[in-house]
């Protein structure tokens, strides 16, 4: 089973490391070109509102050379635009090379892209600008007469409209290939969204699948063995009765002889018994190091992909199929995992598993922990370190997840050997203790921790208010456990 174990934990491990490999790639390229999309299609947008602006100021510029070159008649309104012609005039001339030459120099420096098509606009126009803009000079020059300032307005109107005509098809033409280059970015995240499924699939036909059957056949040999362990047991049954009538049948012959008969008994069922821990050990470990750990890696991958858009309905049931397959497929290991041994405790203790698990709760939920051992090295049987190790972490999941505690205490002592005591303290918001239904700690997590809590005839006592926290109390008789 290692060379198996071996072989299909590194043949998947290059799978999973491939396709997580491409995955972010084409996630990493997919961001880098809608970022840059976004940046082209800010300037295309400026460059859009800077064109038609050019109109305007076409406009405004002949306007005010109407006003300025008859001040008789618009005394007042020539004497409020005078000192802005200039500058309307500079700014006009500045944005028109800007965009012709395509590279805007204003509060930003905006890259302007001209294709042929606007770039031969720019050359049916540059007359109609050069007329307007050596008329418009004169204005701002005063260099004109009275006789002639009728030929300068003349020159600037008869051009403007031309000038108009061309602008808007120059706007126009902007805004159609501002448009296109939007279009081909879409077309290429739907591509690469394609790609970014089409990896998912082939991981799942890859390695889910593959994995998954291999769990199977995990289980399955653990059923086997459990089975063979079931026919053991039955045929040491059946010799122990044997061996008990034979008891019965030298009794009466020789007091030794049977106490050596029953010792050797004894020394029979224990060594199956701990063949057996053993043996749930072992695969415990298997189960906790080998598929958890792959299995986790996958539901995490799977849950950055959550972000991405989907095409349809149709793909998003499937991606929430293959969640749901994931965390099934978890939750079945786990549980197979806990029923044989809790790695933790087998490797650790009670006193140090506690410790190790508030620790890493601790880490994970930002809050200040403390942990007092008090049992004086005391030894507990195996059932009730299970279970109040058991009792230790439903707590500590119901603190993380709901309570928002700043500071958690957990303390482990005994009463003169007789009893073992756990209590957790926290300061979160606790809760009402008349509607516990509705609580963190209603519902399936109180049972829970009543249900443990009773079956080693024990007691447990829960104290919490509104806004001042929780405190639970745990009582545990210590009895001789034949295990």
């Amino acid at each position: 089973m290692q060379n198996l174990d071996k072989q299909v934990s590194q043949r998947l491990t290059r799978l999973y490391m491939v396709a997580l490999f491409v995955v972010a790639l084409l996630s990493l390229f997919g961001q880098m070109l809608i970022q840059r999309s976004l940046n082209e299609s800010s300037d295309d947008a400026h460059v859009v509102n800077l064109a038609g602006r050019q109109r305007m100021l076409s406009q405004r510029i002949c306007k005010m050379a109407i006003l300025l070159t008859n001040k008789t008649q618009y005394a007042e309104e020539a004497a409020f635009y005078e000192n802005d012609f200039s500058e309307t005039l500079n700014l006009w001339v500045k944005c028109h090379y800007g965009l012709k030459n395509g590279k805007l120099g204003l509060e930003k420096t905006y890259f302007v892209k001209n294709s042929s098509a606007i770039q031969k606009l720019f050359d049916e126009i540059e007359p109609k600008f050069q007329v307007i803009s050596i008329n418009a000079d004169s204005v701002a020059q005063k260099n004109y007469t009275a006789q002639s300032s009728h030929n300068i307005i003349k020159n600037m109107l008869t051009n403007e409209r031309d000038f108009l005509k061309i602008m808007d098809k120059i706007v126009s033409q902007y805004d159609i290939e501002a448009k296109e280059r939007v279009e081909n970015v879409k077309r290429i995240e739907f591509i690469l969204f394609g790609f970014t499924i089409l990896t998912l699939v082939l991981e799942a036909f890859l390695i889910f699948i593959p994995l998954v059957r291999y769990v199977q056949e995990v289980i399955l040999r653990i059923k086997e063995s459990e089975q063979e362990l079931q026919t053991k047991n039955q045929q040491l049954e059946e010799t122990n009765e044997q061996l008990v009538s034979t008891q019965k049948d030298l009794v009466k012959a020789t007091e030794e002889k049977f106490i050596l008969i029953r010792k050797e008994d004894n020394v029979r069922s224990t060594a199956l018994l701990e063949g057996q821990e053993e043996e749930r050990k072992r695969l415990a470990r298997e189960l906790h190091d080998g598929i958890g750990q792959m299995l986790t890696g996958l539901k995490l991958d799977s849950e950055q992909l959550k972000s991405l858009p989907f095409v349809n309905e149709k793909q998003r049931k499937s991606f929430e199929e293959h969640q749901k397959l994931i965390d099934e497929t978890i939750e079945a290991t786990r549980t197979v995992s806990f029923n044989l041994m809790p790695s933790v405790l087998t490797d650790f203790g009670l006193s140090s598993a506690i410790r190790l698990l508030l620790e890493r709760t601790a880490k994970g939920a930002d809050f200040r922990a403390s942990f007092n051992d008090l049992t004086e090295n005391i030894t507990i049987p195996n059932k009730i370190e299970n279970n109040l190790y058991r009792i230790t972490q439903e707590t500590l999941n119901n603190i993380m997840k709901h309570a928002k505690a700043k500071k958690v205490s957990i303390t482990l002592s005994n009463e003169k050997n007789k009893y073992i005591t756990l209590s957790v303290v926290d300061d979160g918001k606790g809760f009402d203790m008349k509607k516990t239904k509705k609580s963190r700690f209603g519902g399936n997590g109180l049972g829970n921790l009543q249900t443990r809590v009773r079956l080693l005839n024990g007691t447990i006592k829960i104290d919490s208010e509104v806004g001042k926290g929780t405190s639970i109390f745990v009582k545990i008789p210590i009895i001789n456990d034949s295990l």
